[in-house]
Protein backbone atom coordinates (compact mmCIF):
# COMPACT_ATOMS: atom_id res chain seq x y z
CA UNK A 1 0.00 0.00 0.00
CA UNK A 2 2.67 2.43 1.23
CA UNK A 3 4.39 1.78 -2.28
CA UNK A 4 1.10 2.62 -4.22
CA UNK A 5 1.21 5.64 -2.85
CA UNK A 6 4.13 6.82 -3.14
CA UNK A 7 4.11 6.13 -6.84
CA UNK A 8 1.20 7.98 -7.78
CA UNK A 9 2.88 11.19 -5.09
CA UNK A 10 5.58 10.46 -7.71
CA UNK A 11 3.44 10.90 -10.42
CA UNK A 12 1.70 13.80 -9.10
CA UNK A 13 4.57 15.40 -8.70
CA UNK A 14 6.17 14.97 -11.79
CA UNK A 15 8.71 12.76 -10.82
CA UNK A 16 9.38 9.64 -12.75
CA UNK A 17 10.35 6.64 -11.01
CA UNK A 18 9.91 2.92 -11.83
CA UNK A 19 9.37 -0.10 -10.01
CA UNK A 20 13.03 -1.55 -10.10
CA UNK A 21 16.33 0.05 -10.94
CA UNK A 22 16.28 -1.83 -14.44
CA UNK A 23 13.36 0.36 -15.25
CA UNK A 24 14.71 3.19 -18.02
CA UNK A 25 12.51 6.62 -17.36
CA UNK A 26 13.18 9.29 -19.92
CA UNK A 27 15.30 11.33 -17.50
CA UNK A 28 18.82 11.06 -16.50
CA UNK A 29 19.25 6.69 -14.47
CA UNK A 30 18.71 7.16 -10.73
CA UNK A 31 18.70 4.09 -8.72
CA UNK A 32 15.30 3.48 -7.41
CA UNK A 33 16.56 4.63 -3.41
CA UNK A 34 17.94 7.91 -5.63
CA UNK A 35 14.78 8.15 -6.92
CA UNK A 36 13.12 8.15 -3.76
CA UNK A 37 15.29 10.71 -2.15
CA UNK A 38 15.08 13.10 -4.63
CA UNK A 39 10.91 12.17 -4.26
CA UNK A 40 11.11 13.06 -0.38
CA UNK A 41 13.15 16.41 -0.80
CA UNK A 42 10.66 17.29 -4.01
CA UNK A 43 7.65 16.69 -1.12
CA UNK A 44 9.56 18.53 1.56
CA UNK A 45 9.83 21.72 -0.84
CA UNK A 46 6.55 21.14 -1.62
CA UNK A 47 5.16 21.52 2.38
CA UNK A 48 7.41 24.42 2.77
CA UNK A 49 5.57 26.25 0.15
CA UNK A 50 1.89 25.15 1.29
CA UNK A 51 3.30 25.90 4.95
CA UNK A 52 4.68 29.41 3.75
CA UNK A 53 1.70 30.38 2.28
CA UNK A 54 -0.82 29.48 4.81
CA UNK A 55 1.30 31.69 7.49
CA UNK A 56 1.03 34.38 4.84
CA UNK A 57 -2.93 33.98 4.38
CA UNK A 58 -3.17 33.80 8.00
CA UNK A 59 -1.17 37.09 8.62
CA UNK A 60 -2.98 38.55 6.30
CA UNK A 61 -6.63 37.76 7.90
CA UNK A 62 -4.81 38.73 11.38
CA UNK A 63 -4.15 42.00 10.33
CA UNK A 64 -7.47 42.98 7.97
Amino acid sequence: MLRSMEKIWARATGHLMGNTDDERPDVPILTLREARVALYLKTFWILIHIITCVFIIANIIRHW
